[in-house]
């Protein structure tokens, strides 16, 4: 469970970017953050990630405080993708994944870390890659890298900020069927999104946030409505049902 209780956040003592922010996420779920720029996405991200340090209230998961954990039990228990990666140096894509993997070999990697790696680089059809260089990759190639190598990491809680950059639709919809396997395996998945018809489509519980505030919280259905993004987003949309699921359709002007 992600237990995010009274957290406020100002910039500069006067600019509020989050205001009184309570919110309890189950385990086993994706969990998805959307609003419009500037909502306080990825500021929550980036408190809940221990990024930013807390001005107020707290941040626990399965109730560990993230303020009073240590960096390596932390490290086991939260793997983070931020929208900003500058990775330094000539590192191989192998080479990376088992950098994620550093929280438990501390340098000294075992049978069991190397098989993870090959695993990992499989699920994300990266086995081709393994010994080229990052710098060579293309966009979404290295973002695949990426995200893979905070799955290499095998957490039970994992925050990932705008995951979709940079990939096709095939690789990002492979990617949240890959999050939502994850998910059923008893991880918990906090994931900001732009796209709200892939997290119509994936997320178990939607987070809706705008002007440093939640909205609304619930399944898909509950809280992607024509009123509610309306709201959210200031535009008009159509929302169709398929397969149990909103899919939000056209954009009336």
């Amino acid at each position: 469970m992600i237990e995010i209780a009274d957290i406020s956040y100002q910039v500069n003592d006067t600019l509020t970017i989050l205001q009184d922010i309570n919110l309890t996420l189950q385990t086993g779920q994706v969990i998805a953050l959307i609003g419009p720029n500037g909502a306080g996405k990825s500021t929550l991200f980036g408190l809940m990630a221990r990024i930013i340090p807390l001005q107020t209230g707290s941040v626990r998961f399965f109730g560990r405080s993230v303020a009073d954990t240590d960096n390596r039990l932390l490290a086991q228990t939260l793997a983070i993708l931020t929208q900003e990666n500058h990775i330094q140096g000539r590192l191989r894509v192998a080479e990376l994944l088992m950098f994620g993997r550093y929280p438990y070999h501390q340098g000294n990697p075992s049978e069991q870390d190397y098989q993870k790696v090959q695993e990992v680089m499989a699920q994300f059809e990266l086995t081709q890659f393994a010994d080229r260089f990052l710098s060579d990759l293309s966009g979404g190639q290295r973002q695949r890298v990426l995200i893979a190598m905070v799955v290499c990491q095998d957490t039970p809680y994992l925050l990932l900020d705008e995951p979709l950059n940079n990939l096709d639709m095939y690789h990002a919809g492979r990617l949240m069927r890959q999050l939502k396997a994850l998910a059923t395996q008893g991880k918990t998945i906090v994931i900001v999104l732009h796209d709200i018809n892939q997290a119509a489509q994936f997320a178990d519980t939607v987070v809706m946030m705008k002007s440093g505030q939640v909205m609304n919280v619930g399944t898909p259905a509950e809280v992607l409505t024509a009123e509610n993004i309306r709201t959210l987003y200031q535009v008009d949309v159509t929302v169709l049902t398929h397969q149990g699921k909103p899919v939000i359709v056209d954009v009336l002007s």
